[in-house]
């Protein structure tokens, strides 16, 4: 049964808890709404439970009954391919088929035409890459895209997501392969491509939340703080704390 795909809406967490059976519970309690069209970033430490957070929302696992809603419906009553069509979802490892770029980019929209194509692929900083292989679009890029860089990997992933056109979009950590000036390239990029659709973006590099709209954070499975970049730079919690981390990294890196 595959039913149809979501109009556009709101994703809701209420009262998130989920526990994998071999790990125990990773996160608790957990409630935030991403409002329709808007962008709210889920940062947090290494473990934290962002990576869970975001696969839930597609069900790549499940989530307890009621817990997590797209579009108002909980997404355990909405089928499987209707939700996966309404959802487009870039996983932190992007999975790849031996086959050419051209039809992985298209995997979500077979009947997706060229210039929709090389407009997802300009918007994830893929174009110039994609132009200089040999064979262009035609290049087979080898069994879970191996043949590329993990940046590269990534970017094709997020090219897909983009030509799918969905409603929402779910982005798991897509930039930590991706260098620091391709990766600001690509969010000016997206500023427009995300107007109007649904986005929730998880990351431990917090370029992309200076954009949001609402950052949510989480430490150690629990939502410990959220508002917008100022409001919590001038608490001084723990996102004060990533962001002090990530300047002084940086800088390091420029020296």
């Amino acid at each position: 049964m595959s039913g149809p795909p979501l109009t556009a809406g709101a994703i809701e967490f209420r009262h998130l808890t989920f526990a994998y059976p071999e790990r125990g519970e990773t996160l608790h309690d957990v409630t935030l709404t991403v409002p329709q069209g808007g962008l709210v970033v889920v940062v947090g430490p290494t473990g934290s439970g962002k990576s869970t957070l975001a696969s839930l929302v597609c069900r790549v696992h499940d989530p307890p009954p009621g817990s997590v809603l797209v579009a108002g419906q909980d997404v355990l009553d909405v089928p499987r391919q209707a939700l996966r069509r309404s959802v487009a979802y870039v996983p932190q490892e992007a999975f790849l088929f031996s086959r050419s770029l051209r039809a992985n980019a298209r995997l979500a929209a077979d009947e997706a035409h060229d210039v929709r194509l090389r407009a997802a692929a300009a918007v994830a900083g893929l174009s110039e890459e994609v132009d200089a292989f040999p064979e262009g679009w035609e290049t087979v890029v080898g069994e879970r895209g191996l043949t590329l860089s993990g940046g590269q990997r990534q970017r094709v992933a997020l090219a897909r997501a983009l030509v799918a056109e969905a409603p929402y979009l779910v982005l798991d950590d897509v930039f930590a392969a991706v260098d620091p000036a391709k990766e600001a390239d690509i969010l000016r990029a997206l500023k427009d491509v995300l107007r109007g659709r649904t986005t929730l973006a998880t990351t431990h590099r917090l370029r992309i939340a200076e954009a949001a709209d609402w950052i949510a954070v989480l430490d150690e499975g629990r939502l410990v703080e959220q508002d917008t970049h100022a409001e919590l730079l001038g608490a001084g919690g723990l996102y004060a704390r990533l962001w002090r981390i990530q300047q002084i990294e940086a800088e390091l890196e420029q020296a």
